[in-house]
């Protein structure tokens, strides 16, 4: 087995969110031509609710790889919401099979990375723009599926019963 660890930094990705945010929010006016900048950037005002957001994106995740994920058996650990200095970051390890094409580590990392910011921005907006949301949800789930495909990439190409390569 081939052991790939990832960690995504708290602090890294929340920079991320807050520069995708004040990117997008930077030309939104309202009717009147009034700025809604305030209203739209995710930054440390919000630090709760990126939070949250965060480990439901992370959800998304270990779900989509959990044929891959190694789970560890710590009973010990106790899983604390409110408590800010546990979970800050979002680490997981995989275990690839032998024939797994380690080339493509970095890419799973770009797209997770690229899941995590646009699925956040996604729940963000689902509330203050459902139409520009959607463009959001739409790039978190190709980002999601495209880091999953990376997944199955192997060194060789094989057959399936139906026989197709892969």
């Amino acid at each position: 087995m081939i052991v790939v660890p990832y960690v995504f930094s708290h602090d890294n990705i929340a920079e991320a969110m807050k520069q995708e945010s004040s990117l997008y929010a930077e030309r939104k006016l309202t009717e009147e031509g009034n700025s809604l900048f305030d209203e739209l950037v995710f930054d440390e005002e919000y630090y709760r609710k990126f939070r949250e957001l965060f480990f439901d994106a992370q959800a998304m995740v270990m779900d989509r790889f959990s044929a891959y994920m190694q789970y560890e058996s710590d009973e010990s650990y106790l899983f604390e919401e409110s408590d800010y200095t546990v979970d800050r970051d979002f680490a997981f390890t995989l275990l690839m099979p032998d024939d797994y094409n380690k080339f493509y580590n970095k890419q799973v990392s770009i797209k997770t990375r690229e899941f995590l910011i646009a699925y956040i921005m996604y729940r963000w907006l689902e509330t203050k723009s459902v139409q520009e949301a959607m463009i959001y949800k739409n790039r978190a789930d190709i980002s999601l599926m495209d880091a999953r495909a990376y997944l199955e990439k192997r060194v060789a190409a094989r057959r399936t019963s139906g026989g197709n390569m892969f």
